[in-house]
């Protein structure tokens, strides 16, 4: 699946995928040298992995795209200009951790 780049993908469905990450990065002071966001989490899957552009282009087989859009429409759930804790709290996480469990799972399992 050249249309994206699976490494980043996977990077950023980790921190989506675990309550235990969420809040491990994105309740950070930053003294442990690791901060993240909800934000820096959405922009690695659709921008830096390039999800957007492979599903603009129709470049995903289907069950891809139909994960990928169904994560999309859970993140626009969760408020970005609230506190993380918030966010991570947000019923919607629940459906975003699940989703992006799956995407791993699938992503792992594809060639």
């Amino acid at each position: 699946m050249s249309a994206i780049n699976k490494q980043v993908v996977i990077w950023a469905l980790d921190e989506l995928a675990s309550r235990a990450e969420q809040e491990r990065l994105w309740l950070s002071d930053g003294s442990s040298g690791e901060v993240s966001s909800l934000t820096e989490a959405i922009c690695g899957v659709f921008d830096d992995g390039g999800v957007s552009r492979a599903l603009d282009s129709n470049s995903l087989p289907d069950e891809f795209a139909m994960r990928f859009r169904a994560l999309s429409n859970y993140l626009d759930k969760i408020p970005e200009d609230v506190h993380p804790r918030e966010q991570i709290d947000h019923p919607a996480m629940e459906d975003v951790v699940k989703v992006s469990q799956e995407l791993k799972e699938m992503l792992s399992n594809h060639e």
